[in-house]
């Protein structure tokens, strides 16, 4: 079956990146034996060379931060020889590389076969460990596999590892039969004549180095994507490691920002409200601008200690979603701090401990909780006693401090209330010498038990 000229632009991820400083573009240039048959005019090898050369040199010339690097397949050893890993890197990264790739391709001769997958596989130790590169490869190639490899295998592959290939499939009179080869990799483009085919190298190149971005829009209860200043983290889909972390922001104009990403297989992305929101599964289009929408209307709850003084230890709050164990958050009184709107019980941390079920929050307004600022109770024993701190209700006691082996003034901030101290002394531990004292503990007040 003979073989058909086809340009393929494989757009690949650095695996860890956030803003992209330099471009890299890694050129794969099939030197099979093939490739010494005339496309027209010209010889297939140096019509794609003289062209590449030609816009490297552009390009190096518009865009300082631009590296290129060339890789080279089937063209070390003979057909006849049938090497399928006949593949090199000719010409390593650097700037202005354009004079380098212009000799190498002069001294090469195609004569081999053309192992595209052990070539592209390869390929991915060519990039410096640099991870605020952006990195492109461009395969150029006429034919399809001779190795029997599959680029949709390697595809899937890459996709796991958190690389994308997004190929732009550009071919000379290819039979329908022999493009479904292709079907898996990505778009397929048709060129009539050689003057076309410089066309859709210079566009596809200049793709290549077009930068993708994200735009996270946080909707608020109207559908608005009015809500911002909350931490979001991009994961990999795959092995759910954290790339990226940002604050969200919102410009004067009240856009959000444009984030810079590279074009990741899937990403996962979590909002870091009370609860998280996710969104999973995400796909990015290489040189686009994606948009992504998440529902997270937030209330706000605000906790109040009522005439509170420095003079008394701070108090907290446990919140939880109704009807779970799961601790969300421990928020202090006299603060105020954004939850999902939704309905919440809360557990604050006073002496006795205070309970409030179905606390609902909304956008607006917002939600605020009081409770009275505490008393001191003193306690004063005149030798060692074993006591216990009982709060009265509607005549039901509860539990909410142990002294255990008291033998000296112990003084404890506690809620307004009635409670009630139970003691025995600790010498002669007998039942029968326990007592009970009956006291009424008032705000920002001091009552003095003697025992």
């Amino acid at each position: 079956m003979p073989k058909k000229f086809l340009l393929f632009i494989f757009i690949i991820l650095s695996a860890e990146i956030n803003f992209a400083q330099t471009s890299r573009i890694l050129i794969i240039l099939d030197g099979s034996g093939s490739m010494k048959q005339k496309f027209q005019q010209e010889i297939k090898f140096e019509l794609a060379g003289n062209l590449l050369v030609s816009f490297i040199d552009s390009m190096e010339r518009t865009n300082p931060k631009v590296e290129f690097a060339l890789r080279v397949l089937g063209h070390q050893y003979s057909k006849t020889q049938t090497n399928c890993k006949d593949t090199k890197l000719e010409v390593s990264f650097a700037k202005k590389n354009s004079e380098n790739i212009k000799k190498a391709l002069k001294r090469i001769i195609p004569q081999g076969q053309t192992p595209l997958t052990y070539a592209l596989e390869q390929s991915l130790n060519d990039f410096p460990k640099d991870s605020t590169a952006y990195n492109s490869i461009i395969l150029i190639t006429d034919g399809i596999e001779t190795c029997g490899g599959n680029p949709c295998d390697l595809a899937e592959l890459f996709q796991q590892k958190r690389i994308v290939l997004k190929p732009f499939i550009v071919g000379l009179g290819i039979a329908d039969s022999l493009k479904k080869f292709f079907n898996c990799l990505g778009t397929y483009y048709d060129v009539i004549d050689e003057n076309e085919f410089g066309g859709v190298l210079n566009a596809v190149i200049k793709q290549a180095l077009n930068k993708t971005t994200v735009q996270v829009n946080l909707l608020d209860a109207y559908g608005m994507p009015n809500e911002t200043n909350v931490e979001m983290s991009f994961l990999d889909h795959y092995s759910h490691k954290t790339l990226f972390n940002f604050v969200h922001t919102i410009d004067a104009q009240g856009i959000p920002d444009t984030l810079r990403l590279d074009p990741k297989g899937r990403y996962d992305l979590v909002v870091h409200t009370f609860p998280p929101v996710r969104k999973n599964n995400i796909e990015l289009l290489p040189g686009k601008h994606t948009m992504i929408a998440l529902d997270i209307p937030q209330g706000k709850l605000d906790l109040k200690i009522d005439g509170q003084t420095n003079s008394y230890t701070p108090v907290q709050c446990i919140i939880r979603k109704v009807g779970t164990e799961e601790i969300l958050y421990v928020q202090d009184f006299n603060s105020t701090r954004k939850y999902l709107a939704g309905d919440y019980d809360l557990e604050i941390l006073t002496v006795p401990r205070v309970y409030k079920y179905g606390v609902r929050l909304q956008q607006s307004p917002e939600t605020t909780i009081h409770i009275p600022v505490p008393g001191t109770v003193t306690l004063q024993p005149m030798q060692l006693i074993v006591a216990t701190l009982f709060f009265k209700e509607n005549n039901t006691l509860t539990k909410v401090y142990d002294f255990n082996a008291l033998k000296s003034n112990t003084s404890l901030q506690i809620q307004p209330g009635e409670y009630i101290l139970i003691s025995r002394p600790d010498k002669g531990k007998r039942a029968n010498l326990t007592q009970q004292k009956i006291f009424t503990v008032s705000s920002n007040k001091t009552t003095l038990v003697k025992l």
